[in-house]
């Protein structure tokens, strides 16, 4: 009878569901930061008035402005791939504080390809170009993460000095041996039209060449086969049976043949997209299938558990025999892959001359981190979050020219926002919320110096 009247008194609905997610403590700490900065704003300028011109302001450059929404999709899809790069270090119990350098590495090596293989179909080009994007990041993070296995040297002093190293570097190849020879401009020589990734715009016309339409049916195709696996599993677990093979692979091949015959003649008869100046690409859908590739990953597969075991406790994950050398050194390669990622699809997608120019690092790398513990290291809080830190990097110059407000008042909004986060024992007695802080609110980030 006790039992059942504690069940039935326990709080159900929405706001339930929050607390019980784990998203709540995100959320307003958020909001606290928001409401901080807003009084930041009042001080400082000694206006009310001036808060909501440059919220308002910060609202309309996000997402009413002319292409402003997709503008904040454009400055998300970096964010998503540079923060899942973090996250699959924390969950390793690794401090990747590198992905920046990581970033510019990815972004030389796809720059590079994209001139050195030039002639080959978008077919071949296109994912060459994102294999050396992908690879030199991952080389890039696997050297702190040898280091870190082999001899205890901490990955956040390794991660911090191969950024400036990574920096330097391309400096010094962009202004000699990879120096485009007709530009005026530091910076390499444009990537072959195959290997840019396709604006939204772009894509009926690109689908009307069949090797396109075949590249874009094979990538669908890839999904359909993991998504019809994943769900077949599911259910012979349930019933106890081992799943066929072959129904994945049939729902794949049946849906990449739809995808090849159908989105040509779709795209062709109705395609939403008619700005041509539009800038976002089809790098929004990489960013997405990333999310959920990690979380499969980490959540689905054997190698992922012991990332998280080796993460949790290397102690006791060395007793139950887990080979802690071969997980630290690959949970810093699949870091270092998504962040080179990330820099392959800002130079084959939002680069203005398609190309790597000088002083291409904008700060991405060091966002991602704030997103990826803002998100606590769930890849679909990460979509969230870089959409919010996309939105805020977006809409801050038209909330300067609104309100007259610097638009680093972000920086501070954002640094507020992972304060909060960080410290869910503040945002829990502020709104007076019920309990202990739940266990996954508090974010790992290194396990010491040393080895552990």
């Amino acid at each position: 009878m006790s039992a059942k009247t504690t069940a039935a008194e326990q709080p159900k609905g929405f706001g339930a569901w929050l607390t019980n997610s784990g998203l709540l403590t995100p959320i307003l700490a958020l909001f606290t930061a928001f409401l901080v900065g807003g009084l930041v704003i009042w001080f400082t300028s000694g206006s009310l008035l001036n808060v909501w011109e440059a919220y308002s302001g910060l609202f309309r450059g996000a997402f009413l402005k002319q292409r402003g929404f997709t503008e904040t999709l454009v400055a998300s899809i970096p964010y998503v791939f540079l923060s899942l790069a973090v996250a699959v270090g924390f969950k390793s119990g690794l401090f990747n504080i590198g992905v920046e350098g990581q970033y510019t590495m990815g972004s030389l090596a796809a720059a590079w390809a994209g001139v050195a293989f030039r002639g080959l179909p978008a077919l071949i080009l296109l994912p060459l170009c994102i294999f050396f994007g992908m690879a030199a990041g991952a080389i890039w993070a696997a050297i702190p993460g040898y280091l870190k296995a082999k001899t205890g040297a901490h990955e956040v002093i390794n991660t911090i000095m191969m950024n400036y190293v990574a920096f330097r570097l391309t400096e010094f190849l962009i202004s000699n041996p990879l120096k485009d020879k007709v530009s005026s401009a530091v910076q390499t020589a444009p990537v072959s039209s195959e290997a840019e990734l396709w604006t939204m715009h772009s894509v009926p016309q690109r689908l009307e060449n069949p090797l396109n339409a075949l590249l874009v049916a094979l990538f669908f195709a890839v999904i359909a086969w993991v998504a019809a696996r994943e769900w077949k599993a599911r259910q012979a677990k349930k019933a106890g049976f081992v799943a066929n093979p072959w129904f994945s692979r049939l729902v794949g091949l049946g849906f990449g043949v739809v995808c090849f015959i159908g989105l040509p003649l779709l795209t062709r008869a109705w395609w939403p997209f008619t700005d041509q100046y539009d800038r976002l690409h089809i790098g929004l859908f990489l960013a997405v299938a990333a999310a959920f590739v990690v979380w499969w990953l980490l959540w689905r597969t054997t190698l992922g558990f012991e990332l998280r075991v080796v993460g949790a406790n290397s102690n006791a994950a060395r007793y139950a025999g887990v080979n802690i050398t071969r997980n630290i050194l690959l949970a810093m390669i699949v870091s270092g892959g998504l962040a080179g990622l990330a820099g392959t699809v800002e130079v084959l997608g939002v680069s203005t001359c398609r190309c790597l120019p000088l002083f291409f690092s904008s700060g991405y790398g060091f966002d991602s981190i704030a997103i990826s513990l803002i998100a606590k290291n769930s890849p679909f809080g990460i979509l969230a979050a870089s959409f919010l830190f996309g939105a805020m990097r977006n809409g801050a110059d038209l909330m300067e020219l609104a309100s007259g407000v610097s638009k680093y008042i972000i920086s501070l909004i954002q640094a507020l926002g992972l304060l909060f986060v960080a410290a869910p024992s503040i945002i829990r007695a502020l709104y007076r919320l019920r309990g202990g802080a739940r266990a996954d609110e508090t974010v790992q980030l290194t396990k010491g110096w040393g080895g552990g």
